[in-house]
């Protein structure tokens, strides 16, 4: 890590077993020497992000859409918000840009703010593309607080059953959730998410964002309580994007180094027994770790040009980052101008990172770029510590893993389809 000019004695941390977490070297990654030569059918759909509306009541600490998209520390109620979609001039878009890609599924993702806000234009959209002409094939997810559930069901409830994962914000038990989400009230999220699955039989993932002075063994035990009660059936966690370096940053690593301890001794055990525990991105880390593969991109794959964002009419390779980065709109005619644009300059922090020498860059991939490109070098530093810990505290169970999968007979396609497919429409890794 020596390129990293941001490597003071404040931001780097001395670990028991891994040594400098600040070293590329700390953890490497090693194949196990058992060969899984299984083939693991993935799924490739396209996504588009549509943001429905900017607006939002949640008062989450540390917005993102606030801190890193919007530039504004102020709290995003108060931000005058331009990003309202239009159901009939996105829609167009979204054909658009599916008409690039025949054959593939396309994912339309409902995007925030808060898109329960403007539940009718979501359902809008929705009409639109099913009722379009063409070989087209939409599926849909949203991401949401999960507080406006009930309506929009009452009103649309064939859009609601529509659609294919709904990604709830959910951080904790009542007292963390609401501490940290100050706008929600997780007692009417979880009235919420009961009547929803009564009448819905999709997928549920309760996505929890971490924030320096969260727990994440606070937000798995509320994950165990809600997938024991069938209210969720997948669980996700990942480090809140933000420009502030940890104020804590020893404290914070020893901490998550015990908390994720604790989930995996959970997790093994469950294993054991022939359970497995739907932790997305935790069974997608452990596929790699059995078969060696390399994600060859970050974690979203925005330089790939291959997944787009609607924002306002335009499109984005990501709605996460600033407006600057738009690469295309309709014209008067109706037609969508998309630039062809050479996306690898959003990846040039991974040289002063020292992403290539790193030994866990092939599961990381270099993370998320929204941190690293409108965040700050100090977070984005501490995060490459941080994930050289978690995959090296998961990868010191994946002997004892890959025998309970043997045992169980849950062979690697099962691992994906019953779980692990589902990091791809997350943040993919923490």
């Amino acid at each position: 890590m020596s390129k990293n000019s941001n490597s003071g004695p404040k931001l780097r941390v001395q670990h028991p077993k891994f040594g400098d977490l600040a070293s590329g070297d700390a953890v490497q990654m090693v194949k196990m020497n058992r060969q899984y030569n299984e083939v693991i059918q993935e799924d490739k759909s396209i996504m588009v992000h549509l943001t429905i509306t900017g607006r939002c009541y949640a008062q989450c600490e540390g917005c993102i859409n606030s801190a890193i998209t919007v530039g504004s520390l102020q709290p995003r109620s108060s931000i005058i918000t331009f990003q309202e979609a239009e159901p009939e001039r996105d829609s167009v878009i979204i054909l658009n840009l599916a008409d690039r890609h025949p054959g593939q599924i396309i994912t339309v993702c409902f995007y925030g703010g808060e898109p329960f806000l403007a539940a009718d234009k979501m359902a809008k959209v929705w009409k639109i593309l099913n009722e379009s002409k063409g070989n087209y094939d939409f599926r849909y997810t949203v991401y949401t607080n999960g507080e406006l559930l009930i309506d929009t069901l009452k009103r649309y409830p064939e859009f609601m059953q529509d659609i294919w994962l709904y990604s709830v914000s959910i951080d904790g038990d009542k007292e963390q959730h609401n501490r940290v989400r100050k706008g929600t009230d997780l007692a009417k999220i979880l009235d919420n998410l009961k009547i929803l699955t009564a009448n819905y039989n999709g997928h549920v993932l309760h996505w929890s964002t971490l924030r320096e002075k969260q727990s994440l063994l606070n937000c798995f035990e509320e994950f165990l309580r809600l997938y024991q009660e069938e209210q969720v059936n997948h669980f996700f966690w990942h480090w809140a994007e933000t420009q502030e370096p940890y104020e804590n940053f020893q404290s914070y690593v020893e901490k998550y180094d015990q908390e994720l301890q604790k989930i995996m001794d959970v997790y093994t055990e469950r294993l054991i027994r022939g359970e497995l525990l739907p932790i997305c991105h935790v069974n997608e880390l452990i596929l790699y770790l059995l078969t060696g593969k390399k994600r060859g991109h970050t974690a979203c794959g925005v330089e790939l040009a291959k997944n787009y964002d609607i924002v306002s009419g335009q499109v984005f390779p990501c709605a996460d980052l600033p407006s600057s980065h738009q690469i295309g709109e309709l014209d008067g005619e109706g037609k969508l101008n998309l630039r062809e644009e050479d996306l690898r300059a959003l990846v040039e922090y991974k040289d002063w990172l020292g992403c290539y020498e790193c030994g866990v860059h092939p599961y990381c991939g270099g993370r998320c770029p929204v941190q690293a490109v409108a965040g700050s070098r100090e977070r984005t530093f501490q995060y490459c510590q941080l994930m050289r810990l978690h995959v090296g505290l998961i990868q010191e169970r994946i002997s004892e893993i890959a025998a309970a999968l043997e045992k169980n007979r849950i062979n690697l396609q099962d691992l994906y389809e019953r779980s692990a497919f589902l990091a791809r429409y997350t943040d993919v890794v923490p």
